[in-house]
């Protein structure tokens, strides 16, 4: 019970502020974009300015909601439980508190319209929704579904980076959201202590 007191809502506001300060000061989103343009010679897809800051906060809000998703995924072993399945109801409890404060919390640093955080809320239920789906024993899968899913992370910032290069921004994506795991880990860490 001591990691459930400490998971007081704060910390899910505090873990917002952390995802947000690694996307502008850790520069995650223009260190992937810098990555891409170089590996691939695609200086093209830069347009200046306004483009180039849509582009990172688009990607960025991608990458906050795969960071949700691997933070869910992750915090259970903070009560020494692998799954959110086997925590007990007022470790629940906690966790459900804890997300709320988070999304809040990003709606605030945001400064999001009610739209803007109804269309994060029904994104994040999409990524959800693939990770219960991943999550699922390969044996209740059906034939066609046996073929390994992308998460909607690589498709949508796929098509956010390169639309004209799509395979080649698929295969930069795909690797990018393999290190997110690692980055939700370190600022869930980071927050917890």
């Amino acid at each position: 019970m001591a990691r459930a007191r400490k998971l007081f809502p704060i910390y899910g506001s505090a873990l917002a502020n952390n995802m947000l300060a690694a996307l502008v000061h850790d520069r995650v989103v223009l260190q992937f974009v810098e990555d891409y343009v170089t590996s691939y010679d695609r200086r093209g897809i830069l347009g200046g300015p306004a483009r180039d800051r849509e582009l990172a906060e688009t990607i960025g809000r991608e990458i906050v909601l795969a960071l949700i998703i691997e933070t869910r995924a992750a915090l259970p072993r903070f009560f020494g439980k692998q799954k959110l399945s086997k925590l007990r109801p007022e470790e629940k409890e906690a966790v459900d508190l804890f997300f709320r404060e988070l999304a809040a919390a990003l709606a605030r640093a945001q400064n999001w319209s009610a739209e803007d955080r109804r269309q994060f809320r029904r994104d994040l239920a999409l990524y959800s929704e693939f990770g219960e789906r991943s999550e699922a024993p390969a044996r209740s899968r059906k034939p066609a579904k046996a073929r390994e899913e992308e998460p909607p992370f690589v498709a949508r910032v796929a098509l956010l980076l390169d639309p004209s290069m799509l395979d080649q921004a698929r295969r930069a994506s795909r690797k990018f959201h393999g290190g997110l795991a690692q980055l939700a880990r370190t600022l869930l860490r980071r927050t917890l202590g």
